[in-house]
């Protein structure tokens, strides 16, 4: 006989973050407009050597406007995941407890010894007392994902919301693309090269980020068009077991939502 879980309430936290994902769509061209983080500089023309160079200046400053929407986005992600096992703690007849929430992990042994297995909850876990959905959280791991469990988009929501929520709003990290400037020059460009480390650039410092070298007569119009072509990242430390840092940006953020509003529908299906 199905379960027939009443999920509604993990559908209104995902429709939530999808309000939250479409605030972030429009917000980040306005934010990329007002605050211009990336400023753009053309030299003289050296008379000796031929060479004029192209500086970039990350204009980086702390903001948290942005950040604060992706934690909450995230926070209603995992709400949706821990809603499902409250309806499933009651399906089985269980107490509802602190410790209930919706397992997520990197690693088969740490989820055994944390959680149990697909037949067998550990009594005091996550999953303590539920009878309904093993196999299908089990089969939802991360661990499953090869090669590389740390890309699942449940490691995502559960770093994210875990550093929101104890230490840190999502780091708003804006990441210069290639071929963000052109020049426009009325002369003979005898050689060129541009740097290929241009999202590595640190905050208020310029850098050389591309050269050309003039054949004689030099031009006598030499200028730097077209805009600055930038894609905003989330970042968010290392916390916990993960020993590095993690940065994101909106199409993985849409993954999320579609990923745990998929886990919602199969849980429905029980």
């Amino acid at each position: 006989m199905p379960l027939g879980l009443d999920l509604s309430e993990s559908d209104a936290k995902i429709a939530r973050a999808r309000v939250h994902l479409e605030t972030l769509q429009r917000e980040i061209p306005v934010a990329i407009a007002k605050r211009k983080p990336f400023t753009a500089r053309l030299s003289e023309i050296d008379p000796n050597s031929g060479w004029c160079l192209v500086f970039f200046t990350s204009n980086s400053a702390p903001e948290h406007d942005l950040g604060v929407i992706v934690g909450d986005l995230v926070h209603n992600l995992r709400c949706a995941l821990d809603y499902i096992i409250a309806k499933l703690v009651g399906a089985s007849g269980a107490t509802l407890e602190k410790k209930h929430q919706f397992p997520i992990s990197t690693s088969l042994n740490h989820y055994t010894k944390w959680v149990g297995t697909a037949a067998l909850p550990v009594a005091g876990g996550p999953l303590g007392g539920i009878k309904y959905g093993l196999q299908e959280i089990f089969a939802l791991q991360p661990f499953h994902r090869k090669p590389s469990p740390e890309d699942d988009r449940l490691v995502f929501v559960q770093r994210f919301s875990n550093a929101d929520k104890h230490r840190i709003i999502s780091e708003v990290i804006p990441l210069l693309q290639p071929g963000s400037a052109i020049v426009e020059h009325d002369g003979i460009v005898l050689e060129q090269s541009q740097s290929p480390n241009l999202p590595n650039l640190k905050p208020n410092i310029e850098y050389e980020i591309a050269r050309m070298r003039f054949a004689k007569p030099y031009p006598t119009k030499v200028s730097l068009e077209g805009n600055v072509s930038v894609e905003i990242f989330f970042g968010t430390p290392a916390i916990g077991h993960h020993v590095k840092g993690e940065a994101i940006d909106v199409l993985i953020l849409q993954e999320m939502c579609e990923h745990v509003a998929m886990i919602a529908y199969r849980f429905k299906k029980l």
